[in-house]
């Protein structure tokens, strides 16, 4: 008999005890019996988990008699999506086939399961940046204008010592250079304190390249200063120094 609604946590080892009744409510000793526990997606009819549940009565002891455990790995969850789902419980029998056990007094067969996900972090979205802000550029080597990916919130709050963040670049026949900065300033402007993290140089570079970089910061940025052609001398030439297309940020 199982009339209780279960509930058991996403990607962590869950242990269920069943007690098993007649239809009085009383304890059924079990210890020579087997048990088999099913999952199942209640609108697709799709088994998920089918695991034996290990009998704890010895035949002897009173205090265990009718129970059984189940135990559910972290696996045996980890790819199922958080809500609602059936489960039932079956029992072998003397010649070698299944019989049901009833899930309450009115012979359900099924029981309702909610897999919840109370404890686990929720993996956020990137930041995406494809417009930059440009701005002049005294460089004489360089184009006349380099660009600013604008201030991005580098989450200090949730953040230890050892921060992880991570950057990557699109680039399309890139050439010049990309460096990050960071600054502990809460609302910076466009000229604020900002401290060089990384200094990245290509020279021609397609694909996606990465740096990270460690530290407690309350806004990163970077900014991208194209090469100029040293034939023509022609400013903002993407022909010759290609593209940054984009910027995916994670801290």
């Amino acid at each position: 008999m199982y009339q209780r609604e279960l509930k058991i946590q996403k990607g962590l080892q869950n242990k269920i005890q069943f007690q098993f009744k007649n239809s009085d409510q009383k304890l059924l000793p079990v210890s020579t019996s087997t048990f088999v526990f099913s999952m199942f997606d209640a609108t697709n009819r799709r088994q998920l988990v089918e695991k034996s549940i290990e009998i704890l009565d010895n035949g002897a002891t009173t205090s265990t008699r009718g129970l059984g455990l189940l135990t559910l790995s972290e696996s045996d969850t980890l790819d199922l999506d958080k809500g609602f789902y059936k489960f039932s419980i079956k029992k072998l029998n003397d010649v070698g086939t299944y019989d049901l056990a009833y899930s309450n007094t009115y012979y359900g067969i099924s029981g309702t399961l909610e897999l919840l996900e109370d404890i686990s972090p929720v993996l956020q979205s990137s930041t995406e940046v494809t417009s930059f802000q440009p701005q002049y550029n005294y460089d004489l080597e360089a184009q006349q204008y380099e660009y600013y990916s604008g201030n991005l919130k580098a989450q200090p709050e949730y953040n230890s010592n050892s921060a992880l963040h991570t950057m990557a670049f699109y680039l399309s026949g890139y050439k010049g250079q990309v460096i990050v900065e960071g600054t502990l300033e809460n609302s910076p402007g466009s000229f604020s304190n900002y401290a060089t993290l990384s200094t990245k140089s290509y020279t021609g570079y397609t694909g996606v390249d990465y740096v990270n970089f460690n530290g407690v910061f309350s806004n990163v940025r970077i900014r991208y200063i194209p090469s100029k052609n040293p034939i023509t001398q022609q400013n903002n030439d993407t022909a010759y120094a290609g593209t940054f297309d984009k910027l995916l940020y994670r801290s």
